[in-house]
């Protein structure tokens, strides 16, 4: 086997496939590992060994929309995933997530935490009934980190409402001796700070966007890595800065910009992004204009 030393062994299991398979490959969601993300990731493995306690430690991520909010709790549910006792035939589920809603709401929450547990819900059960079921099944399931996405959602409901749903997470933390985990965009700082004791509890981490300096220098070296092309990319610190400014510095439309090169290389042959395919990257929409 010929190795690939510019590729991640997954990349290179791809490379002599067929152009249309590799192009699937590269537009379907992949995990790329870069020293920021593994620091995020350490902090919420360190969560989920951490013992019951009354008041559980917990983290809050803030970034900007794009910056992988999401696509660290994705990775972080993959490496802890559901288990059962073969002796006892329990159900484990270590991490449980779920997305907060436009306008979250008590029910709406609960509902959501059963779903992710492959409960059934009736509707008419009341709010405290739904209260009981979704603490049992979590205490049941054995779960040790909750994870509550988009938490910024919290601000479109009413300072009352909002300190109902803060409350609301503090008590299932407090209740089934959980870590939590809240994510979203900057304002979801304001959001969470409506409940003191709930911000005290929770360690923040900003994922600022990204600058032209070495720490962007390895992410680009990661996705490069992961893009299944014969060739080795090489691109210099000019072509960084720019792609930096093309990208606006969010993590997602990087991904997007080196994806798109990467198809365009497999399509006309050339098997590596280069200097030149950066500095003539246009949007899809600006080009169509321009065709117009």
């Amino acid at each position: 086997m010929i190795e690939l030393p510019h590729l991640a062994p997954g990349a290179a299991a791809l490379v002599n496939g067929q152009n249309h398979a590799r192009i699937r490959a590269i537009r379907s969601d992949r995990w790329v590992g870069f020293d920021r993300a593994r620091r995020v990731l350490r902090h919420l493995d360190a969560l989920c060994d951490h013992p019951p306690t009354t008041r559980p430690p917990g983290l809050a991520i803030y970034g900007h929309s794009g910056m992988g909010k999401t696509m660290l709790v994705e990775k972080f549910k993959r490496d802890h995933p559901p288990t059962i006792n073969p002796s006892t035939g329990v159900e484990s589920m270590p991490v449980l997530a779920i997305t907060l809603t436009s306008r979250p709401t008590e029910r709406r929450i609960y509902g959501q935490l059963l779903m992710a547990m492959g409960a059934s819900i009736n509707e008419r059960l009341t709010l405290m009934e739904l209260e009981i079921r979704t603490v049992l099944l979590l205490k049941s399931n054995n779960v040790r980190v909750l994870v509550f996405d988009e938490v910024h959602n919290l601000l479109a409901g009413t300072p009352r409402e909002q300190r109902v749903i803060l409350q609301l997470l503090r008590y299932l933390s407090n209740e089934i001796k959980a870590s939590l985990v809240c994510l979203g965009v900057s304002e979801a700082r304001d959001a969470i700070a409506g409940d003191t004791q709930l911000a005290r509890r929770l360690d923040q981490f900003v994922l600022p966007r990204w600058k032209a300096d070495e720490e962007f220098q390895e992410l680009v070296t990661a996705i490069l890595r992961s893009l299944p092309l014969r060739l080795p990319s090489s691109l210099s610190s000019q072509s960084l800065r720019h792609l930096s400014r093309l990208g606006d510095g969010i993590t997602a439309r990087v991904f997007g910009i080196l994806n798109e090169l990467a198809i365009e290389a497999i399509q006309n042959g050339i098997e590596r992004i280069t200097d030149d395919s950066i500095e003539s990257w246009r949007p899809a929409l600006e080009k169509e204009a321009a065709f117009a």
